[in-house]
């Protein structure tokens, strides 16, 4: 890749990067490409040359962010030095971190207002997204923290609904956030009677 090539990755990772600040933080229809293009330090002829108009170019951020967190997400259930409960819990704790950043209405405008988007999710959700958490359940099986005989669907609703508790804005998580979390992880791998991987590895 010669210098004008890696100039022109540089704006466009730019200008990626700047839509999905803006569409993350005020929702798609707030945001001009005019404001993309002051945030980003590029004209907007510049966005147009590259994206063509602003569907397309919430179509590249969408799928960047994407494949970024799929990578960061792989990287972790290959890591060989973290166990099961470390590798959900970091998991989890990343998806309540993104969304604490995106707005609902970016999200709402992606999954309802834009099809061909929705399908794309939902087209790399099934072939690499799913194996992938297959992979990492079956970590957890083979380690003792989820039980040999729970299917797959059963341990995602579980995490899913860990997951929706922790994005709550129940005051119980405003009072001693640490020490609730800390709990509500310890339930999430425990429950209410203790230490489940105990009883697994006595069954």
């Amino acid at each position: 890749m010669n210098g004008f090539e890696k100039r022109k990755e540089r704006k466009k990772a730019n200008i990626l990067n700047a839509a999905f600040d803006l569409f993350s933080q005020y929702g798609v229809q707030k945001v001009s490409i005019q404001e993309i293009a002051q945030k980003a330090q590029v004209s907007q002829v510049t966005i147009y040359n590259y994206f063509g108009g602003k569907d397309q170019l919430l179509f590249e951020t969408v799928k960047k962010f994407v494949y970024e967190k799929f990578d960061y997400f792989k990287e972790i259930v290959h890591d060989e030095k973290l166990n099961f409960k470390d590798k959900i819990s970091t998991v989890i704790q990343g998806k309540k971190e993104s969304a604490l950043h995106i707005s609902p209405d970016f999200i709402q405008s992606v999954m309802a207002d834009q099809p061909h988007i929705k399908e794309f999710i939902r087209k790399f959700s099934e072939e690499d997204t799913v194996p992938l958490l297959m992979e990492l359940i079956d970590q957890g099986k083979k380690q003792g923290y989820i039980h040999p005989e729970l299917s797959f669907r059963t341990v995602m609703f579980y995490v899913e609904m860990y997951y929706q508790a922790m994005q709550s804005n129940s005051p119980m998580m405003k009072e001693s956030p640490a020490e609730f979390s800390e709990e509500i992880t310890h339930l999430f791998f425990y429950g209410l009677m203790g230490d489940q991987q105990q009883k697994i590895h006595d069954e």
